[in-house]
């Protein structure tokens, strides 16, 4: 019984990597280094991040990517914005981690 607990506690403590929402994959993403949006109203920071120290062996980088980009456009989603300025990614080796401004950029 030990074993079996030993061998499965990762995949128990293991996080789902987050789904996208309805309606939040029509948030555009988009990257910052030179983007002015001026003609859109801020509507804070967001942060999507992905992975743990125990877990990060069993999901791929691209999975994780996605899980922490769907992470993003539902927190702006609920902000009311329509467009991520994704700024570079923050290089972890056990998680994928992605700093954005959200802006609402449609009437």
């Amino acid at each position: 019984m030990k074993k079996w607990l030993l061998v499965t506690a990762p995949f128990l403590l293991s996080a789902c990597v987050t789904m996208p929402e309805p309606k939040s994959e029509n948030i555009n993403v988009l990257w910052g280094d030179a983007l002015e949006m001026t003609a859109c109203e801020d509507k804070g920071v967001v942060v999507g991040s992905q992975g743990h120290w125990y877990d990060y062996w069993m999901i791929s980088d691209g999975t994780l990517t996605e899980g922490a980009v769907n992470q993003m456009r539902n927190k702006a989603m609920a902000l009311g914005a329509d467009t991520l300025l994704l700024y570079s990614p923050k290089p972890f080796s056990t998680s994928v981690t992605f700093l954005a401004k959200a802006y609402r950029c449609q009437p």
